[in-house]
């Protein structure tokens, strides 16, 4: 298993719903979580969405937890028989399902605050079967799940966004570092430029992307790292090696 304290800790998203592959649901999560974990540092390998199959869940996250630091699902964590993903991911760790009492006592509160003097319906109380060892973490009155390096969140976006924030601070690591070119050249007259400076500093993630707008530039470039001084080498050298004049302006450290 990866190590949660490396300096650049990376993750997979697991986007789980057949709703989703079908169209009759908009993946938010993905795009978001994207966005938040840069900020936060983590590097984003993937985003694998897949149907509501135990089977293909329990592989995916079974391969992913191998090589990623963190393992996100979205979504299948409800009372309805299309959610499968905590058998699933007890499947794929190797763990029994048991019944967490601290988690039984948030349903039950939960309900008593928003339906008082009505009894838990069993359903809901099922929620609270999870992966042997797994660990509540964030809210008291509405916990992240964590088994491992495994953490289960809930597939409604707004649920899914508020359990990431409130365990935020143990994901967090050195912010990512970007400097960017914009440039009044096409790609096909950089290409050589870019792919030399890319050779001579494998330290750095180099990108290219064209834009086919009214705009002030043709192509960005973006130079990113988490040692700025790698990051302000490799600028140097694409400024040094670049066409004279494409430079329309830059921005970053």
């Amino acid at each position: 298993m990866a190590d949660p304290g490396e300096r650049t800790p990376s993750a997979v998203l697991v986007v789980v719903g057949s709703e989703v592959l079908s169209a009759k649901v908009k993946d938010e999560n993905g795009p978001w979580a994207a966005e938040r974990l840069h900020a936060l540092g983590v590097r984003l390998d993937a985003i694998h969405t897949i149907p509501d199959r135990a089977e293909e869940i329990a592989d995916v996250v079974g391969r992913a937890r191998l090589r990623a630091t963190w393992v996100f699902t979205s979504g299948g964590v409800g009372p309805t028989h299309d959610d499968v993903t905590v058998g699933a991911v007890a499947r794929a760790l190797g763990r029994p399902i048991v019944r967490s009492e601290p988690l039984a006592d948030v349903f039950r509160a939960m309900h008593a605050r928003h339906h008082p003097g009505e009894p838990l319906p069993e359903a809901a109380l099922r929620m609270a079967d999870v992966p042997e060892g797994t660990r509540l973490l964030g809210d008291p009155e509405f916990p992240t799940l964590v088994v491992e390096n495994v953490v289960m969140l809930p597939g409604v976006p707004r649920f899914f966004r508020w359990q990431l924030e409130r365990i935020a601070p143990l994901l967090e690591a050195p912010p990512f570092r970007l400097a960017s070119l914009y440039l009044g050249l096409g790609e096909d007259l950089v290409a050589p430029a870019l792919a030399e400076v890319a050779l001579a500093h494998p330290g750095v993630e180099i990108g290219s992307y064209p834009r086919f707008d009214p705009t002030d530039h043709l192509v960005r470039v973006t130079v990113e790292a988490k040692d700025v001084a790698l990051v302000e080498a490799a600028m140097a050298a694409l400024v040094d090696a670049l066409p004279a004049g494409a430079i329309v302006r830059r921005e970053g450290p």
